[in-house]
């Protein structure tokens, strides 16, 4: 099997993310929305063998940056994949994309038929001046987390819609479609990819429904294939397209496995004698200016930011079952940083790997050894990332200096039990409950220590946390599903506290006494040092 790797490209100080593939002709792949790149790989694994395959994140989807405009259309998003092309040295590219990536695909082909060799797009959307009117803010209510997690009720229910009516707000019957309904574990996958992408969802949609001037689709000089699918609701739009130009074939097919079919013979002889691509060198990062960096691992890519420069570098560890950090969260520190993605998490969860302490020291350390050099580091950790602590003190020797914790979860062998007890269940439900049961979770985490029975000693006197925080950390427990008990048993080992104390180098304490459970971790500072 060819490998997929991913990668990040700076464009203008923008990151993009991209999977790439294979060798041959260059084969680019546009999602849909919500979707993100992840969406296409069976497509990059059937074409790798013949194809460099890549595949983007649409400018604020995935793990790429969003445009600055806030609410791009059409063009810009296209504008920025010619970039992406620009940027990685593609002469000749060959373009495929779904619905809205195929309107994005169709720009790229119009804008730039020298360098475009080919045109595939599954499913074009041809909305008519009413429809754009018509649908617009009915199809695309803000999503805002809620304190009450109504949010995650609101978005099951339309998900699992969006399969019986087109759109999915109109329950009439003349909007009913005869299609199959989704499986419990096609709607979670649907969920998560509004979950992942938040109020943004709205902008790739909005473009396309704004979309109604067809006119690049009547202008097109390259090889173009449409097809329409029969399981597809924009299989409507297929008798709207007239007078396109003779290079246009448009062709409808029961289903995903006879359009691939299609395409196998249609891009062979499309793209017989097209040149193999040769993917240009990365640009050198720019000092003191945060980038994405990724890198490959025994169990997978890991991925952060990282602000180079000289000096001691700052690797900063978040905690397990919650949102990595960004360039934000460390706003009052000077210097090198690297703010590193937990594998599970973040851009780095793409992973089946066991989340047992072992593996995620060897990740953590491999990742930060790709980019420290010989540097000198500093370790601030989070929560129950301290459980890392020990293990990357052994791999980094020397090299780490120091060690600062914020909040280090301690725990007895009781207080593990009640915690690994009383998880969230990861049981997908076909009412959506698994995810009012994480939101309610995360919520209460913040109010009660999660490792004490629910009663007035465990009250924590604070603050509610921003909704918004306790939904980044909801999308992280969803994402984890299953591992999250292994993960959170490996980081939370009863001896953690003898352990820590016996390191031999400073620890400093960032944790003030409401935030310090029992005490404990002020007591590991005897004998060290208290930042």
């Amino acid at each position: 099997m060819v490998p997929i790797h991913r990668r990040f490209v700076d464009i203008e100080g923008r990151q993009v993310h991209y999977r790439i593939a294979g060798s041959g002709p260059a084969l680019l792949l546009l999602h849909q929305s919500p979707q993100n790149s992840r969406m296409w790989r069976e497509v990059m694994l059937r074409y790798a063998p013949r194809f460099t395959v890549i595949a983007p994140d649409s400018p604020g989807f995935g793990y790429s940056d969003p445009l600055a405009q806030a609410s791009p259309d059409l063009s810009a998003f296209g504008r920025a994949t010619w970039q992406l092309v620009q940027a990685l040295g593609l002469g000749r590219v060959a373009v495929m994309g779904m619905h809205t990536g195929g309107l994005i695909a169709t720009w790229l082909a119009w804008a730039h038929p020298e360098a475009v060799s080919a045109l595939v797009v599954d499913g074009y959307a041809a909305f008519t001046p009413e429809e754009s009117a018509r649908y617009g803010d009915a199809y695309l209510p803000p999503f805002v987390p809620t304190w009450d997690g109504a949010h995650l009720r609101w978005l099951w229910a339309r998900v699992r819609e969006q399969k019986y009516f087109f759109p999915w707000y109109d329950g009439r019957a003349q909007a009913a479609m005869a299609i199959a309904p989704a499986t419990v574990q096609a709607s979670h996958d649907a969920v998560m990819d509004v979950l992942e992408v938040g109020d943004h969802y709205r902008v790739g949609y909005r473009a396309a429904f704004k979309h109604n001037d067809h006119h690049w689709l009547a202008e097109l000089r390259v090889p173009s294939l449409l097809v329409y699918r029969r399981d597809d609701p924009l299989l409507a739009h297929l008798p709207r397209l007239a007078a396109l130009p003779r290079q246009v074939q448009v062709v409808e097919e029961p289903g995903i496995p006879s359009m691939l079919l299609r395409l196998d013979q249609w891009l062979a002889a499309t793209l017989a004698g097209e040149p193999a691509a040769a993917i240009g060198p990365a640009a050198p990062p720019v000092p003191q200016r945060w980038r994405r960096v990724i890198a490959e691992t025994a169990c997978g890519d890991v991925a952060g930011w990282l602000r180079a420069g000289p000096g001691p570098l700052q690797v900063h560890l978040h905690a397990p079952a919650s949102a990595a950090f960004t360039a934000a969260d460390v706003a009052g520190f000077d210097g090198p940083v690297l703010l590193v993605d937990l594998p599970g998490h973040g851009a780095s969860c793409e992973t089946e790997a066991t989340l047992d302490a072992a593996t995620m020291v060897d990740a953590i350390a491999s990742f930060v050894g790709t980019f420290a050099g010989d540097a000198p580091l500093s370790l601030r950790v989070h929560g129950a990332s301290a459980a890392y602590v020990p293990g990357l003190a052994e791999r980094f020797g020397a090299s780490l200096r120091s060690v600062h914790l914020h909040a280090p979860w301690l725990l007895t062998p009781q207080e593990q039990g009640c915690l690994l007890d009383n998880l969230p269940t990861t049981r997908i439900d076909r009412a959506g409950g698994h995810l009012g049961d994480a939101w309610q979770w995360e919520r209460e985490r913040h109010l009660l220590w999660p490792w004490l029975p629910p009663a007035a000693n465990a009250r924590r006197l604070v603050d509610v946390p921003a909704p918004a925080r306790v939904h980044a950390n909801v999308v992280e427990l969803l994402r984890l599903g299953p591992r999250l008990r292994a993960l959170l048993q490996a980081a939370t080992p009863p001896d953690l506290a003898a352990r820590l104390r016996a390191l031999p180098l400073p620890l400093h304490l960032a944790s003030d006494p409401v935030g310090d459970f029992a005490g404990r971790a002020a007591a590991l500072l005897s004998g060290h040092e208290e930042a």
